[in-house]
């Protein structure tokens, strides 16, 4: 008869993993060299094997399953054999091949297919265990249900060689959440006959495990009587896969936030360019308005005196001024949304001027709104203009009311915060000590197709004729320009809150204005340096201040007024245009006047300013005339800045 013989175990590479004595006895290799084989080429123990069955070989690697293949070859101790061969696959619990397993067949008779079949299931057994898993031999039809040792220690069951063990012990080791789905997929198996797999958890004295299974269903005289099969523990390996799929979700979710907050990076960078854009032109157009305007408002002054014993002629000019007036106040708007405004920062008490504000909006928003303010106690002070911030809260305050038509409550709170890296970077502002001013509505909210234009300049929900559009530029402009920030949170139907972020000063006490009222126009007998790049504006000037009695210089551009310093000429003090063409501004030709002539008196004016905050406080010394100014504040400013302490160069 023939009967299996001997049985070896290859990897990939055809490298003995595990062989059985009588494989290495039939090919007439010594039982004492059965370990020196393990690891070595199958080829270079037996080079004599011939290329068909090396590709039988490759064959068997590639996924097939071969039978009877019969080869003829040379042992090594110089006999003849021919022998009858099965081949299979050697699968892992994922489907995946790693080795052959190779069974030889000889017609050697009874005993030694006896004593083969013994190794094979010896070197099975072994294989098994070493592995870790476990067969079962189940009899379906109420049989016994013979579990091999290594099966019982899976289950936490107490080996005793081949032991039956009793369905209801089984019934209790499987996780009562998977029974019903393990005991679906047996009964799918015997119903057609087939083979299966399945994954599930099981409790025992080591805790939950997984367990991968596969059987087999055996039928006999064409009816199923046995379920034979493995299982073998993946626990290690489901924890790793429940790990990575959620580093796999946890990639994703940053993936997302880190794709959403790029976009939403891009949306404010194309959002704040595009205000950038108009902020220039506006900014541009109200410069050189501003210059003109000038001109205009400084000498309405003079026509007043002299048709002052003409009412009709009288009524004209106060129209003009008027109208001068607006146009002031227009580019002035303009202005502060571009982020250009002259402003006049200094330590400003944040809860008396929203006591302040308070007062103005109780008159201004009318008996329906009900407006609240809150007082904390601790709040420091802030570097602001404090006018401008003023009117940025009435003009807030204003809008508010504008969405409570039917009534309301606004509230105007205030509260330190401090404001690190990562949130400064987002806000587009500097890290450290902040007060956020917040004024919240209870109005109809901001529609979500307007919200990202509502900062844009003449853009307004109002109607014709009802609103400039200009409030919040303004308020927005002024914010940026100040160090801070603006935000706003708002939902239909429920209100809106507008926080303005600005940068504490600290200092204590706020600072004290020291403004001097003038009753009249004063003139003088110093000499003034006047530089001003535009020749309208220049020659308005020096004829309103010789007019004062004042002689002048004057100069286009800062470098033919460092001429005029560096001379021997008498000069009193240094009237300039902050913008001016060439390399030198304004603030640079001030910086070099007082290093030459250290006590020069300074008075800088522009309608359109690059300056900020620090800059203002770190120069106490310098004043500033914002364009356009008429002809009494011209005169104010010049005796004020005469008649002030010395100025210190540096």
């Amino acid at each position: 008869m023939r009967a299996p013989s001997a049985i070896a175990v290859f990897d990939n590479e055809m490298r003995y993993v595990a062989v059985s004595p009588r494989f290495l006895a039939d090919y007439r290799i010594d039982a004492a060299s059965q370990q020196s084989v393990i690891g070595r080429s199958l080829y270079d123990v037996s080079p004599d094997i011939s290329e068909r069955i090396r590709q039988k070989h490759r064959r068997v690697l590639a996924g097939e399953t071969l039978s009877d293949v019969e080869d003829f070859f040379v042992r090594p101790d110089g006999t003849p054999a021919r022998m009858t061969s099965d081949m299979a696959p050697l699968r892992h619990p994922d489907g995946t091949i790693g080795g052959a397993v190779i069974s030889l067949k000889t017609d050697t008779g009874r005993k030694e297919a006896e004593e083969a079949l013994a190794a094979s299931e010896s070197l099975l057994r072994l294989s098994l265990e070493a592995a870790h898993i476990g067969s079962y031999d189940w009899q379906i039809n109420g049989g016994p249900n013979l579990w091999s040792d290594e099966h019982c220690r899976l289950f936490g069951i107490e080996p005793q060689g081949g032991r039956s063990i009793p369905a209801e012990l089984w019934r209790d080791i499987i996780h009562p959440d998977d029974l019903p789905m393990v005991e679906q997929r047996i009964a799918e198996i015997v119903e057609t006959g087939g083979s299966g797999e399945i994954e599930h958890r099981i409790r025992t004295p080591r805790g939950v495990r997984w367990l991968y299974g596969r059987g087999q269903l055996v039928r006999e005289k064409g009816k199923p009587t046995r379920l034979i099969g493995i299982n073998m523990d993946v626990t290690e390996r489901r924890i790793l896969e429940d790990e990575f799929r959620e580093l796999t979700k946890t990639l994703e979710r940053r993936v997302e936030q880190e794709v959403a907050a790029r976009e939403a990076a891009q949306t404010r960078l194309a959002h704040a360019q595009k205000l950038q854009s108009i902020g220039e032109l506006t900014g541009g157009v109200a410069h050189d308005f501003n210059n003109l305007l000038t001109v205009i408002t400084g000498t309405i002054d003079i026509l007043g005196d002299g048709v002052a014993d003409r009412p009709g002629l009288a009524a004209i000019v106060t129209m003009i001024g008027q109208a001068a007036d607006r146009g002031a106040k227009l580019t002035s708007n303009l202005l502060a949304f571009a982020g250009k405004q002259p402003l006049r920062p200094r330590s400003t008490d944040v809860e008396a001027l929203i006591a302040t504000a308070g007062d103005l909006l109780s008159s201004a928003l009318g008996r329906h709104i009900e407006i609240n303010c809150i007082k904390r106690g601790y709040i420091g002070t802030v570097l602001v203009d404090p006018d401008q911030l003023t009117s940025a809260l009435v003009n807030l305050g204003i809008n508010a009311r504008d969405a409570m038509p039917n009534g309301g409550s606004l509230t105007i709170d205030a509260d330190t915060v401090a404001i690190d890296q990562d949130e400064a970077d987002l806000r587009e502002i500097a890290a450290g000590n902040y007060v956020a001013v917040s004024i919240t509505d209870t109005g109809t909210g901001i529609e979500e197709n307007i919200r990202d234009k509502i900062y844009e300049p003449f853009f307004s929900t109002k109607g014709v004729g009802k609103g400039t559009g200009l409030g919040l530029s303004m308020v927005h402009g002024f914010i940026k320009q100040s160090g801070g920030n603006i935000e706003f949170e708002t939902a239909r139907n429920k209100g809106t809150t507008f926080r303005l972020y600005l940068p504490c000063s600290g200092e204590s006490q706020p600072a004290q204005a020291t403004d001097r009222v003038y009753k009249r126009l004063a003139g003088g007998r110093e000499t003034i340096l006047c530089v001003e790049d535009d020749p309208i504006v220049r020659e308005f000037v020096t004829r309103q201040l010789q007019a004062l009695g004042y002689s002048t210089i004057a100069a286009g551009n800062a470098m033919e007024a460092l001429a005029a310093i560096r001379s021997n000429a008498s000069i009193d003090l240094l009237f300039t245009d902050i913008i001016m063409p060439g390399k030198t501004d304004g603030w640079q030709l001030a910086e070099l006047a007082r290093q030459l002539r250290p006590d020069i008196k300074i008075v800088c004016t522009s309608g359109y300013s690059t300056f900020n905050a620090e800059r203002i406080v770190a120069n106490p010394g310098i004043l500033l005339l914002e364009k356009p100014y008429r002809l009494s504040a011209l005169a104010q400013m010049i005796r004020r800045a005469l008649e002030g302490p010395a100025q210190l160069a540096g």
